[in-house]
């Protein structure tokens, strides 16, 4: 298939890769992990040193940095998110060329339709995190170095730019040793076929881009790995290993039918075994898969969101089982009544599938009413969200609009207590009310519909005793939806205030 007759499509995919992540991209408040990317250096703090005290590498938050520079209250949800988006947007326009250049225009065109509307990846691209600066620095490395055996030109620059790539990746999160086997594969193949090079130049320049690399993620991670504090370390401990003070966690096919309900969880294994017929093809593909596969499945405890790096050679191989698909039903259909038909009527089907997917991900991350998963929402003949609240779930990029900026602005102006409570996780409420978190002290609750937390109820006995008496003093709705309500209470306990005649 020529790329002239791929204009039609190339738009589609550009349309669907904008809408989904840039349409209301400012609608929800700060999520907790957002909170944690949007910290700045203490007064006094140096900027070396607050970053040394994360859990990951710096460019998430030397981005947010950057953008507090030009946009210092970070306010407007939208300008502080749209690096990310924009990045993320990107990274699904050099994921199509890397495709493309090893495994051909259509399954390029199919998968890159499949990473546009995986809700996973739209939820990333969503939010103030680093996930779509770690795929696009991942992809640009092993587009750099597909670029160093294609074309004579990037024949030495290609494996220098990869490597500084494949650094930057690793420098946003350690998920980027992840593409480790396809670039090593990619490599391989250029001291191999790199006839132009002598053998010794070939080896001196993989050798010296390597050292430029590791000298770029040793300037960081070597004092990074020194000054690992207890918290960080804690942290790590309770991803790997189970710990009995933590809620159970979902497994990664939860994870990813919170993002992809309905039809994907049963299209890409199909995809995907359809691309083993195309087998030489896709077995760099598959090693790149399996390696954290292995890893995340096998030996970390709680994956969440982290499996997106083996759903990006999962989805290339499931464009290529969509090629496939294509070919047998062209095939088919064109042994009785004509190829021209077959080509049709396969053409359709995978394009039915691929609305299907893009009008899903529109009534999930764009559409807001009602909020998708905190409120269940009907699409076509089913109807999706209220995922079991008994597991601490990852939920990112989805719609949470619980007017924090104004319950902020309220408690700012009420000022009449010194302490509040709320049923929402601390991170959230913490990072918008400036007043100390102390439930028998509070003055104010905060009473959240549809939590981040799951917990729907009042928390706590004198929150639910004081509810029960008295209304709220301040309300707020969306879309006509109560979202968000303030109580002022007496400060003590419930003991204390039931002396008080309350």
């Amino acid at each position: 298939m020529k790329d002239k007759n791929n204009l039609l499509p190339l738009f589609a995919l550009l349309i669907i890769t904008l809408w989904l992540r840039l349409v209301n991209l400012g609608y929800s408040d700060y999520l907790g992990d957002e909170i944690k990317a949007l910290a700045s250096p203490a007064p006094g703090q140096s900027l070396a040193n607050f970053l040394l005290q994360q859990r990951k590498g710096p460019i998430e938050f030397l981005v947010t940095y950057l953008v507090r520079l030009f946009h210092p209250s970070l306010a407007n949800h939208f300008l502080t998110r749209l690096p990310f988006a924009l990045v993320g947007i990107l990274g699904v326009f050099i994921f199509y060329r890397l495709v493309k250049m090893h495994c051909g225009a259509r399954p390029a065109l199919y998968a890159t339709l499949l990473l546009a509307t995986n809700g996973l990846f739209i939820g990333l691209n969503r939010i103030v995190q680093y996930h779509p600066f770690m795929i696009l620095f991942s992809l640009l490395a092993l587009y750099a170095f597909s670029l160093a055996i294609e074309r004579e030109r990037w024949r030495v620059v290609g494996v220098y730019t990869g490597m500084i790539f494949w650094a930057i990746a690793i420098l946003t999160h350690y998920d980027g040793v992840f593409i480790a086997p396809f670039a090593v594969y990619l490599l391989y193949r250029w001291y191999t076929y790199s006839s132009t090079l002598p053998p010794g130049t070939r080896r001196w320049h993989l050798a010296l881009s390597a050292v430029l690399s590791a000298m770029l993620l040793a300037s960081f991670y070597i004092p990074f790995v020194a000054s690992v504090n207890k918290a960080t370390l804690a942290y790590w401990e309770g991803r790997i290993i189970e710990s009995p003070t933590r809620l159970s966690v979902p497994s990664s096919l939860f994870t990813f039918k919170l993002y992809n309900p309905l039809l994907a969880i049963y299209l890409y294994p199909v995809l995907m075994l359809l691309s083993l017929f195309r087998f030489r093809t896709v077995l760099p593909l598959l090693v790149w898969f399996l390696f954290p596969w292995i890893v995340l499945e096998g030996m970390i405890y709680d994956p969440g969101t982290h499996i997106y790096v083996y759903l990006l050679p999962a989805t290339a191989m499931a464009g290529i089982g969509a090629a496939v698909l294509e070919d047998w039903v062209i095939r088919l259909v064109g042994d009785r009544i004509g190829k021209q038909t077959g080509r049709w009527l396969s053409g359709a089907g995978l394009t039915a599938i691929f609305i299907f997917l893009a009008l899903l991900s529109h009534f999930i991350f764009v559409d807001t009413t009602p909020e998708y998963p905190w409120e269940q929402r009907g699409f076509l003949l089913w109807t999706v969200g209220e995922p079991d609240t008994e597991y601490h779930i990852w939920a990112y990029g989805f719609h949470y609009n619980r007017h924090w900026e104004d319950i902020s602005a309220f408690v700012r102006e009420d000022n009449e207590y010194d302490y509040y409570f709320s049923n929402e996780k601390y991170s959230i409420a913490s990072k918008y009310v400036p007043l100390p978190y102390y439930a028998e002290r509070a003055g104010y609750y905060i009473h959240i519909y549809r939590p981040q937390s799951f917990r729907n109820r009042y928390r706590g006995e004198k929150a639910r005793y004081w509810v029960e008496k008295y209304p709220p003093v301040k309300v707020f709705e969306v879309n006509g939806r109560r979202v968000s309500e303030i109580y002022k209470m007496p400060p003590g306990s419930l003991t204390e205030i039931k002396n008080m005649g309350y």
